[in-house]
């Protein structure tokens, strides 16, 4: 489960930025948070919104996220010489040169708190910490630094066991030492990294690419309890859609575009993909199969995003999305927040943290006032993140309303048209 996000000069955020899951004190839809022993008896939110403007940063917060999850997963593989692909803020005069920070709290499914960050700047890993909460106590497990072309500085704490020097001599400065020492199977840090392999998923506004379309297929065809909640799903999104096949099917050559190069058709021709065919009832007893392609861009996207909703649900894991709500109708978004904010639904306390235009949805029987937060831009273009409770809004205020109204900031100030002709008719 997270607790919180940290991030400091990366993209548009150039000061430290934090986004808690802790709730407040806030007794209202307390079904919408899940107590947490290990965290000091204190309870954690299910899920989280982002409002902003276009272009004041909701989505680089998610980038955030992605970047945190696939550096920790990847680091360990990454050619020699590569740049790190953590942007800094880049809005200023001078070049910047300062590492882009990170800092990510988390409690693993063996009920052991974390808090795991690091600095990175495009050609090394600056600065590299973590802490343990075993028992409510904080034990600092190893921090590393290095500056410029000096050796790097470690400190390994005692309860920190296992072939510590050994791994760090093996250690690159463009790769974190958390994921060599999975790689190089040390087991207390091989804990910490299967939660950044398995419990955190991204999703970004780009990913919905077939990558997720046949991970979807993937899971359906392996297990059927998932093919179950996924169909039900797809009815429930009111689809005109009973049920969904998976076949398994060989490229040909009539499959892929004579456009495509020689040597690309040669390497897929008589490879095997998977296809979905979506079954849609046309009469008492006849279905039609249409291939998902042929389905809407709203059908597309459920059936892409639906596998990881499922899986996360069903895992208790951590997930963000970005833009949940494109190409979905704003009933169908609220009911895939209502699944998470159902115990019976999501027993296993499962997150999503999302980002959204949808209005309809800032709605105080959806969600508590500290699950709602907003992005905006200064003059300098550097984005900042804010809860609603900033503003201590009252519980049964109007919250679209008075978002829309400009009372919480994080909305566009629109000018004047800049048309020729609207110009002439105001003369």
């Amino acid at each position: 489960m997270l607790i919180e996000l940290k991030i400091k000069n990366y993209r548009s955020f150039r000061e430290e930025t934090t986004l808690s899951l802790v709730s407040s004190a806030d007794k209202t839809l307390s079904e919408n948070t899940m107590p947490v022993p290990e965290f000091g008896g204190r309870s954690l939110l299910r899920s989280a919104v982002v409002y902003g403007p276009n272009a004041a940063g909701k989505s680089n917060l998610i980038a955030a996220a992605h970047f945190v999850d696939d550096f920790v997963n990847s680091s360990m593989d990454r050619k020699l010489n590569s740049p790190i692909a953590a942007t800094p803020f880049l809005l200023v005069a001078e070049p910047n040169t300062d590492p882009s920070e990170f800092e990510i709290t988390f409690i693993d499914d063996q009920d052991v708190r974390y808090q795991y960050g690091f600095h990175v700047t495009a050609k090394q890993v600056v600065r590299e910490w973590l802490v343990a909460y075993p028992k409510g106590l904080p034990q600092t497990w190893f921090e590393r630094e290095q500056a410029g072309g000096s050796a790097p500085s470690w400190n390994f704490g005692r309860n920190l066991k296992g072939k510590n020097s050994q791994v760090a001599e093996l250690t690159r400065p463009d790769v974190l030492f958390l994921s060599n020492a999975a790689k190089l199977n040390h087991h207390q840090l091989g804990r910490v990294f299967e939660w950044f392999q398995t419990s955190l998923r991204v999703i970004g506004a780009d990913q919905l690419s077939p990558y997720l379309y046949t991970y979807s297929a993937v899971r359906a065809r392996e297990d059927r309890q998932t093919h179950e909640r996924l169909r039900r799903l797809m009815i429930a999104a009111d689809f005109g859609i009973s049920d969904f096949e998976v076949h398994e099917e060989t490229y040909t050559e009539k499959d892929l575009p004579e456009e495509m190069p020689v040597a690309l058709r040669n390497q897929l021709i008589n490879q095997k993909h998977l296809d979905v065919y979506m079954r849609h009832p046309v009469g008492a007893e006849a279905e039609v199969v249409m291939p998902l392609q042929e389905e809407s861009n709203g059908t597309q996207r459920l059936f892409a995003l639906g596998g990881p909703l499922v899986e996360v649900l069903e895992k208790g894991w951590t997930l963000f999305v970005d833009e949940l709500d494109a190409s979905l109708h704003p009933l169908l978004v609220r009911y895939l927040v209502e699944m998470f904010h159902n115990p019976q639904i999501n027993p296993k306390g499962a997150q999503l943290i999302f980002n959204t235009h949808d209005t309809t949805l800032m709605d105080c029987n959806l969600f508590r006032r500290d699950q709602v937060w907003f992005v905006e831009k200064d003059r300098q273009g550097c984005s900042h993140l804010y809860p609603l409770l900033d503003y201590s809004p009252r519980r049964d205020e109007a919250l679209t309303k008075g978002y829309l109204l400009g009372r919480y900031g994080a909305i566009p100030f629109l000018g004047e048209p800049l048309w020729e002709e609207a110009q002439h008719a105001q003369a």
